[in-house]
């Protein structure tokens, strides 16, 4: 292996141990506001999505898991009052799932909780070194996205 291929390997392990820790830094903050990562991932979903509410398909489809797990997750979130659940105006076969008062209030507490951490987890960089960062992993971003569309 060329020393070339050894970095490359070793970038991606990097961007592992990144992921690894990003990710348990996220759950802590959000752990605060009495929220998981997929809890919280929903709320914003709803707080996105249509006035209306979203079908649990395009829970599913937006968050890029099976209709089932959708199902699970808002069935625990109806329990919690952070969502509600309502028929569709113009088909009464679909259910409509919208934020409650009480998911919009959670869900700017663990918006702030989120954002104070991650601010805290990048202080150590100064504002040039955010500036290299972002334009690398932006072209990081782009190639991985574009191999994967092919």
């Amino acid at each position: 292996m060329s020393q070339k291929d050894k970095n490359i390997a070793l970038l991606h392990q990097i961007f592992h141990k990144i992921f690894v820790l990003l990710d348990d830094g996220d759950r802590r903050a959000l752990k605060q506001a009495n929220t998981t990562p997929s809890q919280f991932n929903l709320l914003r979903t709803l707080n996105e999505g249509d006035s209306q509410g979203l079908t649990i398909t395009d829970i599913s489809n937006k968050l890029l898991c099976t209709r089932g797990n959708a199902t699970r997750m808002v069935r625990r979130l109806e329990k919690q009052k952070m969502v509600e659940i309502g028929n569709d105006p113009t088909d009464q076969r679909l259910v409509r799932v919208r934020l409650s008062q009480q998911g919009t209030q959670r869900l700017k507490i663990a918006e702030t909780e989120l954002i104070n951490s991650i601010i805290a987890r990048f202080a150590s960089l100064n504002d040039e070194s955010h500036q290299q960062l972002l334009t690398l992993l932006n072209q990081v971003a782009v190639d991985l996205e574009q191999e994967l569309s092919e």
